[in-house]
């Protein structure tokens, strides 16, 4: 019921029903991704969200020729943030003047970048593990992501090991004059299961 995963006594009774959750979940995935269902996962940090995000992958596994994922660790996310929004955007008025290897490095970090933002915006399925926002360039591309995915009816699943009070507070602090959790946490509610 449960996958590769066994649960036993070991695992704690909210992440036994949680598991089962996203079983019937992955057991209908073609369906969820059809209709553009996703998750929320709040809560999921340290081992809890080692586990859930095992679990994810190991069901992922068996749809790999069904359909196209894209399972990106916040590092990962965090990093491809960066070097659009900020690296990249630094150099662009110079690129004429690039020559060399600092041509050929700005050209493979953009081409990178490129082919990251496409995964993130047009995989069937993109799950982004360990959501953990310090920066306002990692909020920005996480509600740009959302946004575009929204509107395509693609499925998101975000594990994070905040608790929803939280990563609003952090989203607030990173972002004071907008309104992007508002937006972000709007669309995810639309189309998505939450646990905490």
């Amino acid at each position: 019921m449960t996958g590769n995963l066994i649960v036993g006594d070991s695992v704690p009774l909210q992440d036994a029903d949680l598991l089962t959750r996203l079983s019937h979940y992955f057991d209908a995935l073609d369906q969820h991704v059809r209709a553009g269902h996703g998750w929320v996962i709040f809560n999921a940090g340290g081992t809890r969200g080692a586990r859930i995000g095992g679990f994810i992958q190991s069901r992922l596994v068996e749809y790999r020729t069904l359909l196209s994922y894209y399972f990106v660790p916040w590092r990962d996310f965090s990093l491809n943030a960066y070097m659009v929004s900020v690296a990249l955007q630094t150099i662009a008025p110079r690129e004429e003047q690039l020559e060399g290897k600092a041509r050929a490095e700005f050209d493979i970090a953009t081409r990178v970048s490129r082919d990251t933002m496409v995964k993130l915006s047009a995989s069937d399925l993109l799950v982004l593990a360990g959501l953990r926002p310090e920066h306002r360039h990692e909020v920005t591309l996480l509600d740009e992501t959302v946004a575009r995915r929204y509107d395509l009816g693609l499925p998101t699943i975000l594990l994070t090991p905040f608790r929803p009070d939280d990563l609003a507070t952090t989203y607030r602090q990173i972002a004071p004059e907008t309104r992007l959790w508002d937006q972000l946490f709007a669309r995810l509610y639309e189309r998505n299961l939450m646990a905490i």
